[in-house]
């Protein structure tokens, strides 16, 4: 398989990224993965091993179909992937993924309210399930809710589809407010070190920071805000901030529709040790990042072809004793949305 042997639709269908994003990625890497001829064999040039690795993210064909492309063997597949997906993780995960500065969490504040008419969120949190073949070690651990084995990548995104924190690895059986609490992320968070301390703004006599937006899965805090429970005492108040919350919340399940639309690697059950897969996980969503960020269009009518197993459902918690602050920020959003933002219409809430 040769550069030559595309034109740039066919380029783009097969890589998932314009021939100028490749060769930015390559520029970033090309050192680390470059290997030396050798008087017995000529090296795998370092442009290859690239088109490798994204080729194997970017179809669900099997490490023998993808060696015979690629006129390599099956096992320099396999250590290829390893190889240039730890580089990736090491030379760029600290550019392409990041928590968000004073500037850009405003920015991003900005989309929010324009978009979704919520203020000051900074992001979406929420987990997704990676289909893997059980592994030999400890593999009851790894089943999780849906019955088939998995690992879990807990992400925080912004406005923009982008990946702002990734944590990967943890088996498919543990949940994600288990992972979120044993996070660097619930740390910063609760040191008030995740955001610029020096933004905010205060709604119905609240002074509220940047938040996240959670689903029922995870804790209500002063900086991660999540639904009212649902029931007969639930008031019209509290369906109406749900409701703004869930559509505001639909950021991460598109950056992750995106992301497992163009890596579709990742919509069929992974072959290959968890301790691989994390870095080839992280190592895509910084691809995903720079796909993102360069502008790279992400095509609608990518069909997976396979049928992708079914998300785990999320499972409630019940927060023993929520903080006056998470709850006071909370009714406060809920309020604000009560008097500023009509209410739903059909299902719909009303733009205005």
């Amino acid at each position: 398989m040769a550069d030559t042997e595309f034109d740039e639709q066919q380029w783009y269908e097969n890589f998932r990224v314009t021939r100028d994003t490749f060769q930015f990625i390559l520029n970033e890497i090309e050192r680390e993965i470059r290997r030396r001829n050798t008087p017995m064999r000529q090296a795998i040039s370092a442009r290859r091993r690239l088109a490798i690795v994204l080729y194997y993210l970017s179809s669900t064909a099997e490490y023998r179909t993808i060696a015979n492309l690629f006129g390599v063997s099956t096992s320099f597949v396999c250590s290829c992937i390893k190889e240039v997906s730890i580089v990736i993780v090491q030379k760029m995960k600290t550019k392409f993924i990041t928590i968000p500065k004073r500037e850009e969490v405003k920015e991003i504040m900005r989309i929010y309210k324009d978009k979704w008419q919520f203020p000051m969120c900074a992001g979406a949190i929420d987990g997704t399930h990676i289909p893997i073949i059980a592994p030999v070690v400890d593999h009851a651990d790894y089943v999780n809710r849906k019955g088939y084995h998995s690992i879990v990548m807990q992400a925080v995104v912004d406005s923009k589809y982008l990946f702002r924190d990734v944590v990967v690895g943890w088996p498919g059986s543990v949940h994600d407010a288990r992972i979120f609490s044993n996070s660097g992320l619930y740390k910063k968070g609760n040191e008030k070190a995740l955001f610029s301390s020096d933004v905010s703004k205060t709604i119905q006599g609240c002074n509220i920071k940047p938040l996240l937006l959670g689903d029922p899965a995870y804790p209500l805090l002063p900086w991660l805000v999540k639904g009212y429970p649902e029931n007969s005492n639930t008031s019209d108040v509290e369906r109406h901030f749900n409701l703004m919350l869930s559509r505001a919340r639909m950021t991460v399940e598109n950056t992750f529709g995106r992301w497992k639309g163009r890596f579709q690697k990742f919509l069929k059950r992974v072959d290959m040790q968890v301790e691989t897969l994390v870095n080839v996980v992280v190592a895509s969503c910084i691809l995903h990042n720079i796909c993102e960020l360069q502008d790279n269009v992400f095509v609608g009518d990518w069909e997976p072809d396979v049928i992708p197993l079914g998300q785990p459902p999320a499972v409630s918690i019940v927060d023993a004793v929520p903080t006056t602050d998470a709850t006071d920020v909370r009714d406060a959003l809920a309020q604000y949305f009560a008097l500023e933002v009509p209410h739903a219409r059909g299902g719909r809430v009303a733009r205005f």
